[in-house]
């Protein structure tokens, strides 16, 4: 008899990465790892320690102001963001974000300058989006009022919350939960309205 042929062997499906179908990230990432026990000599001295980083957080912040204007522009006549102004105004975001963290006692570990994250703990990430919308790019400063009222209010609130934990882990050599939570959303809120205003992302900042 004839033999039977056989069977063509069953086709293997493809295997694709999480990473390449995964939707791009619109919003900041901020995340800090909580640590209970903290330096009562790095809190005392957080206001003088951290004034070298304040130097440069300001000049980089208005470079990368800057660069927002010129997005806005590119927006406006392209409908997209470019990537090598979004990449400058997100290693400036990452940092500043470190250092705010720092001055608001998040974290012992002297964080470094640039864009390496260190030992601090901190996560930030932002993906960058290619297609803007032009028409709230255009009113962006009108958009981002409400954002920046709630931005005001809870620096304020942040303001007292980290002078109690300041004299809490003078104290007890420990931050307390609560106030670490707390802190925590705002410096996420913050970063997210940063980064919505510098007109890196459409997303609308969100609390959470």
């Amino acid at each position: 008899p004839a033999p039977v042929p056989a069977p063509d062997p069953a086709p293997v499906p493809a295997v694709v990465s999480p990473s390449a179908t995964a939707e791009p990230r619109c919003e900041v990432l901020y995340d800090v790892a909580y640590i209970e026990s903290r330096n009562r000599l790095t809190t005392l001295i957080r206001m003088i320690m951290m004034i070298p980083h304040a130097v440069v957080v300001y000049f980089w912040g208005i470079f990368a102001q800057a660069l927002g204007v010129v997005q806005w522009f590119v927006i406006l006549f392209t409908g997209k963001r470019n990537e090598g102004l979004f990449k400058l105004q997100n290693d400036y975001l990452g940092y500043s974000t470190r250092v705010s963290s720092y001055a608001g006692l998040m974290y012992d570990e002297y964080p470094p300058f640039g864009t390496d994250p260190g030992a601090t703990g901190v996560t930030y990430s932002l993906d960058y989006t290619a297609t803007a919308n032009r028409l709230t790019n255009v009113f962006r400063l009108v958009w981002a009022i409400p954002a920046m009222i709630i931005v005001y209010i809870l620096s304020i609130a942040g303001f007292f919350v980290v002078v109690v934990s300041w004299f809490a882990i003078l104290i007890t050599g420990k931050h307390p939960r609560g106030m670490f939570d707390f802190m925590l959303k705002v410096h996420r809120y913050y970063a997210r309205a940063t980064s919505y205003l510098m007109l890196m992302t459409d997303t609308y900042p969100k609390y959470e």
